[in-house]
């Protein structure tokens, strides 16, 4: 049994703070396309409209969708709106997302709080289909474990876990060489990203028929991202872009982005259990330099998580009574 002091309050979901605000890093370097504050935002609000919030703040965007399954939950979801400019569609994504308007440049988060689905597939495959040149789609999902897994442990003389997750999804849909294994953690979560890409691949493939190089429209991946915030999370964010305006994609430098892994790999948010006292200790040696950081007494792990991600992890303060 691991320390009390090592565990975190996973309420406050600092790993998911850091992914927003990251994402809005993200947002921020498409001026080249058009001013930010000019896009459109679509997101899943829920009744925190937390990102709908950030982004409004940080980005200056105003024109934001929000789509919520839950009818009957209308009443609360328009109770708890942040802004006027939000407007809540009230539907399933995959009826919802057809009817946007789609010439418009947009942020897209399909932010899921479920392991992967055939209709999230779908949602992927819907903006695919429909996205400006110049969009940025992210889609989040739960990879603590497929749902098929606890379907399996409830039916124990029935079809393995790997067999219902191929019927669900469809043989041609799993990657070749996906075993039993790759239904966990974050095994299961380099499955998600990569069968969401696949379906966005091959919408574009339908898209682009009849284009040329100019027009013909591609999804150029910008990262990944990882966290557990009690249940383990994986993000696939990417940009949709024509080929005439690739050279504007590049002018966005998402390569430079500080909190980029340098060989490809997933973004790991790990955030470190530390004391106030600790935090202020390390943030006075940041931005590090050639100088390596004194840790004092402070586990040089987490130290190190801390050093990597301080921009973007929430800051907490105390009130001693």
């Amino acid at each position: 049994m691991s320390a009390s002091f090592r565990k975190i309050d996973y309420s406050l979901r600092p790993a998911k703070h850091a992914e927003r605000k990251m994402l809005s890093e993200i947002f921020r370097r498409l001026r080249p396309f058009q001013p930010v504050e000019d896009y459109t935002y679509v997101g899943l609000g829920s009744i925190w409209f937390t990102d709908f919030s950030l982004f409004h703040r940080a980005l200056g965007v105003k024109d934001m969708r929000s789509i919520e399954r839950e009818k009957n939950a209308k009443a609360r979801v328009e109770a708890n709106k942040p802004f006027s400019t939000i407007t809540v569609a009230y539907d399933e994504a995959s009826v919802v997302l057809p009817e946007l308007d789609w010439s418009k440049r947009s942020f897209v988060w399909l932010d899921y709080d479920d392991p992967l689905a055939p209709d999230m597939l779908l949602d992927s495959q819907i903006v695919a289909s429909h996205a400006a040149s110049g969009t940025v789609l992210a889609v989040s999902v739960q990879c603590q474990q497929a749902r098929e897994v606890g379907d399996a442990q409830k039916e124990t003389n029935g079809p393995t876990a790997l067999e219902r997750f191929r019927d669900q999804f469809g043989r041609e849909s799993i990657p070749q060489g996906v075993c039993e294994d790759d239904l966990y953690g974050w095994p299961l979560g380099n499955l998600s990203r990569r069968m969401i890409e696949a379906k966005i691949q091959a919408a574009l493939a339908v898209r682009n028929i009849d284009q040329d190089v100019f027009s013909a429209v591609s999804f150029i991946p910008i990262c990944s991202i990882e966290y557990k915030d009690g249940a383990c999370m994986t993000t696939v964010v990417g940009i949709f872009v024509e080929g005439r305006e690739l050279g504007t994609a590049q002018s966005c430098g998402f390569e430079t982005l500080d909190f980029l892994t340098t060989d490809g790999k997933p973004i790991r948010i790990q955030v470190p259990v530390l004391t106030i006292r600790e935090i202020r200790h390390i943030e006075r040696q940041l931005p590090q330099t050639d100088k390596p950081i004194d840790y004092g007494s402070i586990p040089p792990s987490d130290a190190d998580h801390f050093a990597e991600f301080y921009r973007y992890l929430p800051n907490f303060a105390t009130l001693d009574q």
